[in-house]
């Protein structure tokens, strides 16, 4: 499985929206997007990460392959 999050930060805009794929090529939006607000006074970036949040019991693992960040839309 391959996810994707693409960022609009021109004009202020800071929208980012989430997509996954089973092949790498044919996207399907996930959720709706994303309003980033800058609500702190000190503002210091987005993080983006992939993690495993474990929903019936605490532990459990996730593997991920790779995972890169990219300024343009190369896909």
């Amino acid at each position: 499985m391959y996810f994707k999050i693409a960022c609009d930060f021109k004009d202020r805009r800071d929208v980012a929206t989430f997509f996954y794929s089973l092949d790498g090529k044919a996207w399907k939006p996930v959720g709706g997007p994303l309003k980033m607000a800058y609500t702190l006074p000190h503002f210091v970036g987005y993080r983006f990460s992939l993690f495993n949040y474990a929903t019936e019991r605490p532990g459990g693992y996730a593997d991920f392959d790779y995972f890169r960040i990219t300024d343009h839309l190369d896909q």
